[in-house]
């Protein structure tokens, strides 16, 4: 197939790419020209066709979509340089301009796969993330954070009613946070996630009022020692941190699954991997690997969350395959330089 995927320079676009040309496809790499560092990452590379332009510009996505098979909408402002109006026009407008293109222009495609996030299942409304039950597809938060949350909920609610209502073959996957492994260590070699410095450089030099803040403050500045530890992070009622990622390889085995099954036509799945860290079992593990002591801390803000993934794995026969280890081994390998198979992320923006 000739497949379209917007962003396809980013780090799971390039890794998407990578993926579908290993199985045979020819691309179509949608680019925004402002995404200076990356853009030029396809350049020469056969079955590639690069198509710069914006999304908030008919014309240019026009351009993307005519005479294609299937679109992977992955592009989206992000961490880039963009207010709140510019971040609805990209990821609503923009959106909104692939549909009408596909209906236009391309009625008898094959499928259109959204990306979206799993921070459509974070409440505006409430402090922290804390669910005493897997996060299931229904479970959807009544309110968004803005910008990004609630302009990407808005870009699913779109491909869903076009589906419905047009017929456009939309799949939706809603992204756990991802690890892409050449970001994932530190200056050290350590897990930036697990170590304790980020922790006591954000309370070395708490002034405030706040009496939980300020207990946390003086916690975390009693335990530092001025060495590098893991930290075994809390809630507020006692229990360890539990928190759900995702390697961006099991990314990309999902999101080419959502064109190669017929399931995936109008649904809308989690989609996540191996990467529950449970803190009680994450942290001496990693002690036993690194040879590192660790601190014992309660933080006032809750993180406690695992999704359920029964839905894509039965559906797709979706299979994830990468663990923290797995993780952890890939990162020190392209830290050494050696070639796994992953596309380093790069610089998003000068």
């Amino acid at each position: 197939m000739k497949i379209l995927v917007t962003g396809g320079t980013g780090r799971i676009g390039s890794n998407l790419v990578k993926k579908l040309l290993e199985k045979g496809h020819d691309i179509r790499s949608f680019v925004y020209p402002g995404d200076v560092n990356r853009v030029g990452r396809w350049d020469g590379a056969e079955r590639v066709e690069t198509v710069l332009g914006d999304l908030r510009e008919y014309e240019d996505v026009k351009r993307a979509v005519e005479g294609v098979d299937a679109i992977y909408h992955i592009a989206a402002a992000f961490g880039g340089p963009f207010d709140n109006r510019q971040y609805l026009a990209i990821n609503g407008m923009g959106t909104l301009n692939i549909l009408e293109c596909v209906r236009e222009f391309n009625p008898n495609i094959h499928r259109l796969v959204y990306a979206c996030t799993e921070a459509i299942y974070w409440e505006l409304t409430q402090k922290g993330r804390l669910f005493n039950e897997l996060i299931t597809e229904d479970m959807v938060a009544k309110y968004h954070h803005m910008p990004y949350f609630l302009t990407k909920w808005i870009g699913e609610e779109l491909c869903m009613s076009y589906h419905h209502q047009y017929g456009v073959p939309s799949t939706v996957f809603r992204f756990t946070t991802v690890i892409e492994p050449s970001e994932y260590l530190n200056e050290d070699g350590l897990p930036r996630q697990f170590v304790f410095s980020p922790i006591y450089n954000r309370y070395k030099d708490y002034t405030g009022n706040d009496s939980v803040e300020l207990e946390t403050a003086n916690t975390v500045q009693r335990l530092w020692d001025g060495q590098e530890k893991f930290i075994l992070k809390r809630n507020p009622d006692g229990r360890p941190y539990k928190e759900h990622f995702t390697d961006v390889r099991d990314i990309v085995q999902g999101l080419v699954l959502g064109i190669e099954k017929d399931a995936a036509v109008g649904e809308e799945f989690t989609l996540g991997g191996n990467g529950v860290f449970k803190h009680e079992e994450v942290i001496p593990y990693l002690c036993e690997r690194y040879q590192k002591d660790f601190v014992d801390v309660q933080l006032p803000q809750p993180l406690y969350f695992e999704f359920d993934l029964s839905k894509i794995k039965t559906l797709l026969d979706y299979k994830p395959q990468h663990d923290l280890a797995s993780i952890l081994d890939a990162a020190e390998a392209m830290r050494r330089g050696e070639d796994i198979g992953v596309i380093p992320t790069g610089v998003r923006w000068s």
